[in-house]
């Protein structure tokens, strides 16, 4: 049975994910994402008042050891809407610390709508 995580999403991004433009979702590799693998269910709640809710189904799953590995290797396009890779970096150090990125690493999902 797959499992099914809820995870918050800021509106920006949300929109992004509903639209089909944004194909990576972007996380610290902590427990709760270690847990989600291929075929598991997304549940993205979005900010603030989290009444909306989107469910998207992981297809790919790749972990990184940092953020330039995984800017090497999936396009900042795909990932959203950043002018630069510093953009999408700056964006990421609003939710995780350097210290845990070096930590944990970061993950990539590739999901699409359930």
């Amino acid at each position: 049975m797959a499992n099914s995580v809820v995870m918050r999403s800021e509106r920006k991004a949300f929109d992004r994910l509903k639209s089909g433009k944004t194909l990576w979702e972007v996380r610290l590799n902590d427990d709760k994402r270690k847990c989600i693998g291929v075929g598991d269910e997304i549940v993205f709640m979005r900010r603030p008042e989290l009444e909306d809710r989107l469910p998207m189904i992981v297809e790919e799953k790749v972990p990184f050891t940092n953020v330039q590995r995984l800017l090497d290797n999936i396009d900042l396009v795909d990932i959203g809407d950043y002018g630069n890779e510093l953009e999408f970096i700056q964006q990421l150090m609003t939710h995780y610390t350097p210290g845990e990125m070096m930590e944990k690493g970061i993950v990539a999902f590739k999901v699409r709508l359930a």
